[in-house]
């Protein structure tokens, strides 16, 4: 079994032994998973979709301390993706 397995074994014993999921996602940081990991292995440990799994790892208090900066980053990721698809309108 590999490590991403394990651990996903290990979180669904967790929650079955009621921890909650703040619990679960600080376990993943502490574990040195990145939040990008972190949320595939919440999604595949909880059952859920990416976005379910997105939303609630971006919003837990374990990685507060990176949300403003997350949120900013995409925001700007966006942003330029509107500036392109603009400027390729305006050319044809």
């Amino acid at each position: 079994m590999d490590k991403d397995n394990e651990l996903t074994e290990k979180l669904n014993n967790m929650l079955t032994e009621s921890a909650d999921k703040e619990s679960v996602i600080k376990l993943l940081r502490l574990s040195n998973y990145s939040k990008t990991k972190s949320i595939e292995i919440l999604k595949k440990a909880f059952g859920i979709s990416y976005y379910e799994a997105q939303d609630i790892i971006h919003n837990s208090q374990t990685w507060s301390d990176v949300k403003e900066f997350d949120a900013k980053l995409m925001n700007d990721f966006f942003d330029i993706l509107e500036e392109l698809g603009s400027s390729e309108s305006e050319e044809t």
